[in-house]
């Protein structure tokens, strides 16, 4: 193994961290509180806070990471002091506890935490690049397991108007009669300002409204490459913020534009509360490596009501025969979709 090769630690040294962490806790009395708006990997920005406000989000200082401390993500809220004199960058002192945690599953390692203290997971979907269930199921079932909120945003509405959409307008309608049936909130939004005004083409998704949807929360955007998710944020902050990317001509799944986890804040009626979007690197998987079959069967709520009934202990659901689940599989209680998508995500556990 190369010197510089990172050494994975031991059980010892890493509750010598934590203890080490909770004395660093212990002594910042004199720090600043913030929140982290970008990470750069040995480097962070963050924005100075109060009571859990931002101050000015116009205001980031470069900070570098104690190497004592847990791994720093967008969107935790630290203990810094700003850089003394002479110095290039502050420092982050101290983590504060997480209300939440979204991290990325990594094989042969453990899951790597992408972004912390999120409110509301928001899917984005468009009508290109076309929606991959599999992968929409695979961040709900994400979402359950981090006891996060989570809602679909349909975006790019507008290509809908055009004449040769029938079948994607078709798809998109069945795909919001399902997800709104499972009890997941469905919008739809325009994030292009061409001119065309945002319309209802999806009746039964109810249309984007920033204060109800976003307001007084902290949310991550998340789904495939070159659905709009940084064209997004840049019409809700009102500032070209993010980058933007382009559907390839080519397989019309995207370019990757993010390369970084972000944290935009927006201008909403709470104004007593943190209003902030993160925007997270655009990924075309989600592997669930790090989740056992039954934290699978838990991110499926209509799975789990089925399971919970199985006759059979240590079932092997959806597979052996005479399973509780199975039965609701061949009685078509379960759609389809999901049904694909549960076993598309078993067989992809064992590779």
């Amino acid at each position: 193994m190369s010197p510089m090769a990172k050494r994975k630690l031991n059980k010892q040294q890493r509750t010598r961290i934590a203890e080490n962490h909770d004395a660093a806790l212990a002594d910042t009395s004199d720090c600043l509180p913030g929140v982290i708006a970008v990470h750069y990997g040995n480097e962070v920005e963050v924005v100075a806070a109060s009571d859990g406000k931002p101050i000015n989000i116009d205001t980031l200082f470069r900070c570098h990471v104690r190497a004592n401390l847990p791994a720093i993500v967008c969107g935790d809220h630290v203990l810094w002091r700003p850089a003394e004199k002479h110095a290039e960058s502050g420092v982050i002192e101290a983590l504060e506890k997480r209300t939440s945690v979204i991290s990325r599953p990594r094989p042969y390692h453990d899951p790597k935490p992408v972004a912390a203290n999120i409110d509301l997971i928001l899917l984005v979907i468009a009508p290109q690049p076309e929606p991959i269930i599999n992968l929409i199921d695979r961040y709900l079932i994400a979402a359950e397991n981090s006891g996060i909120d989570a809602a679909l945003l349909i975006n790019k509405t507008d290509l809908l108007s055009e004449p040769s959409s029938a079948e994607a307008l078709a798809e998109l309608n069945g795909l919001v009669d399902l997800y709104l049936s499972l009890g997941y909130p469905v919008y739809q939004y325009q994030s292009n300002d061409n001119g065309a005004p945002d319309t209802a083409h999806l009746p039964s998704a109810k249309t984007f409204e920033l204060n109800e949807v976003l307001g007084g929360k902290t949310s991550i955007l998340v789904g495939q490459s070159g659905v709009g998710k940084s064209s997004i944020i840049n019409k809700l902050s009102g500032h070209m913020v993010a980058n933007i990317g382009q559907i390839s001509q080519a397989n019309e799944k995207g370019r990757h534009t993010t390369t970084n986890a972000q944290l935009y804040f927006l201008d909403t009626d709470e104004s007593d509360q943190i209003s902030a979007i993160i925007d997270s690197p655009g990924i075309r998987e989600f592997a669930l490596w790090h989740l056992s079959h039954d934290d699978i069967i838990d991110g499926l709520g209509e799975f789990r009501e089925h399971a919970g009934r199985c006759r059979f202990r240590d079932c092997e659901h959806g597979v052996s025969a005479g399973c509780a689940l199975q039965q609701a599989f061949d009685n078509g209680d379960i759609h389809p979709y999901r049904v694909a998508s549960y076993k598309h995500i078993l067989e992809s556990q064992k590779k």
